[in-house]
């Protein structure tokens, strides 16, 4: 099948076009470069176009490739800037993705598998872990861009007859992820130690958040494929984990200094946040497999190769 991967020169994108490239796929990358990194897709065989969801040119590109499968994961994703720059969230986030899933109707694409998020939607939770039917309550322009995104796509799905996944993503971390602006935490301090700095710990530490290493995620995106999955799934590991527990990981995997700055914790950050994923798990038969202890390991080998 041809295969779309839009912000696939990016942490989780340029996963996902190795993945699709593996299993003997046709891939294109979509990508502005704004985020993405050339280095993530330097030696893959995808094809690579360089445009942003905006162009006006989009609908044109999904008419000459003829897509059988596109994989949404381009997206403005720094929450606290969004707060600066709503408007910039919106053309990204909202109208982006909107382009992403007219062109795709307008094309004949045959399934849509769209990157959302799951704690910036749920909000502080109700109860723990939030499984799909758990109120949503955006607090942020990237959380309402993300929930706006999501109905979207059921509207799509449901009135315009559109196969389309949602995947709600927890704390996704691993090799590639970007260690600037707002990344995940264990690249930001990760990259902090490398380069001799000190990293900020706000809070005293015990905040959770349910983190999931790249390689489930990709493998739920290629089960989502291969399955035509239908709605809205979290996927995540239903396990919390304490900030203070990541970083004792990490000083157990980083051969070198670990300095931490400890601070006051930021207005508004959530306290808990876990989400369930027993829907896709038994939807699919998928499961996490590999627990913080491991995604770690592996993730400061990459990170100090």
């Amino acid at each position: 099948m041809k295969v779309c991967v839009t912000g696939g020169a990016g942490f989780i994108g340029s996963h996902l076009t190795d993945a699709y490239l593996a299993a003997g796929h046709d891939v294109v990358v979509l990508d502005n470069f704004v985020t993405g990194k050339e280095v993530n897709v330097a030696s893959s065989s995808a094809r690579v176009v360089r445009m942003s969801l905006n162009h006006p040119d989009l609908d044109a590109f999904f008419d000459d490739e003829r897509f059988d499968i596109v994989n949404h994961h381009a997206a403005h994703m720094e929450l606290r800037v969004s707060l600066d720059s709503p408007l910039h969230d919106a053309e990204s986030n909202i109208l982006g993705s909107i382009r992403v899933m007219e062109a795709a109707r307008r094309n004949g694409v045959q399934h849509l598998v769209l990157a959302s998020t799951g704690g910036a939607v749920y909000g502080v939770q109700d109860y723990y872990p939030a499984d799909e039917n758990h109120p949503t309550r955006p607090e942020s322009p990237y959380a309402v861009a993300k929930r706006s995104m999501e109905l979207y796509a059921d509207y799509y799905r449901t009135v315009q007859g559109m196969s389309i996944t949602t995947m709600r993503y927890t704390n996704v971390y691993g090799p590639r992820q970007n260690p600037f602006g707002e990344a995940g935490v264990i690249a930001i301090f990760l990259q902090k130690w490398i380069d001799g700095g000190t990293p900020y710990m706000y809070g005293d530490g015990e905040q959770t958040r349910d983190y999931i290493y790249i390689s489930d995620v990709v493998r739920a995106n290629m089960i989502a494929t291969e399955r035509r999955l239908q709605g809205i799934y979290n996927c995540c590991t239903g396990i919390e984990t304490s900030l203070n527990t990541i970083v004792d990981n990490m000083r157990k995997a980083y051969r070198g200094e670990t300095p931490i700055h400890r601070t006051d914790a930021k207005a508004g950050d959530l306290r808990r946040s876990v989400c369930s994923s027993m829907k896709l798990q038994e939807a699919t038969g998928w499961h996490p497999a590999v627990g913080v202890e491991e995604g770690i390991g592996k993730t400061v080998a990459w990170f100090t190769r």
